[in-house]
């Protein structure tokens, strides 16, 4: 971290007395008091927080680094040496996030936000359920960091599509923003989704900002490999993908979805076997571990009313979470 940060006359480069204190509630999401670690210089004590806290803290502090000291904020010069350190530090930060004990070691397979034809998914590895695309993965998105016990925050979500872009000489709002677009792509012609989608962002980021969680559209769930056109039309999975999905803190996973009337009707009649499928399914998840809010199409035939609703929802949701 001393060739990532610089060392002056034994003190770390941009760290005062004051702005150490300040550097782990505001960048780590830490409740570290610099004083119980005195005496000694910033660089000091940096090192022995650093040395003493577990590995998921660890991993906080690296991020707090790079979020503190973007790549963009060091000389032309130096960004190239900088840029092999940031990636060198994102594999220690991986392993570090894999050692705690918490669900991030079992996260895996995050494949999301499709824009086109059905990624085409194999099993490399049955006894740790590695999979691999191995077709049409440039129409998908895969999330491949661990998660800590916040869940995926939206910048979180931010920090990995620029790393994955290599979008660093651009302005965070414009690596945002691409990443919005990228993700409300996947949605396609849906209007009540991108209702969803745009309402969510535009209400509460500024009220959230580093805190907001990430709701990610169109997660798969399930997996057939094959077609409904290869089946003659037979479903062997209710449904595959999640219209979206929140990660949030204490492995608490919320579902969302919009329910048109292709889920429980027929030829424009009522069908109570989709309506089983459904709510099968709907139990199935819920002993799983996951929440889920159902909103129906009708409700959002009227945008304004919509939009109310949306924003109503989610503000109660984050109040039961204790969001704030």
């Amino acid at each position: 971290m001393n060739d990532y940060i610089g060392v002056s006359n034994g003190y770390l480069n941009g760290f005062s007395y004051t702005t150490h204190y300040e550097f782990y509630p505001y960048y780590c999401d830490l409740e570290i008091n610099v004083g119980d670690y005195e005496p000694g210089t910033t660089r000091e004590k940096f090192i022995r927080i650093l040395e003493e806290a577990t590995p998921i803290d660890q991993a906080k502090i690296i991020r707090g680094v790079f979020k503190k000291f973007p790549i963009t904020s060091f000389d032309k010069n130096e960004q190239y040496i900088k840029q092999e350190l940031y990636d060198e530090y994102q594999e220690i930060v991986t392993r570090l996030e894999s050692f705690g004990r918490n669900r991030s070691s079992e996260f895996k397979n995050l494949i999301f936000a499709a824009n086109g034809p059905k990624p085409e998914i194999v099993l490399i590895d049955a006894t740790t359920n590695e999979i691999k695309i191995v077709k049409n993965e440039k129409y998908c998105l895969v999330y491949d960091r661990m998660l800590t016990e916040t869940g995926l925050l939206w910048e979180h979500l931010v920090d990995w599509w620029r790393d994955r872009e290599d979008l660093h000489e651009q302005e965070r709002s414009t690596q945002r923003h691409e990443l919005y677009k990228r993700l409300e792509s996947s949605l396609e012609d849906n209007d009540p989704e991108k209702l969803l989608f745009y309402t969510y962002y535009r209400t509460f980021f500024e009220k959230l900002t580093e805190r907001l969680p990430a709701l990610i559209p169109q997660v798969y769930l399930h997996y057939d490999p094959y077609t409904q056109k290869y089946l003659k039309d037979h479903k062997r999975l209710p449904r595959q993908r999640m219209d979206f999905l929140l990660l949030l803190s204490h492995n608490r996973n919320i579902v969302i979805e919009i329910d048109g009337k292709q889920h429980y009707s027929e030829n424009e009649q009522a069908s109570p076997r989709l309506y089983a499928e459904m709510v099968e399914e709907d139990r199935r998840l819920k002993l799983a571990g996951y929440e889920i809010y159902r909103f129906g199409g009708y409700e959002f035939w009227n945008r304004d009313q919509a939009k109310e609703k949306i924003v109503n929802f989610f503000t109660n949701l984050f109040k039961l979470y204790s969001i704030t």
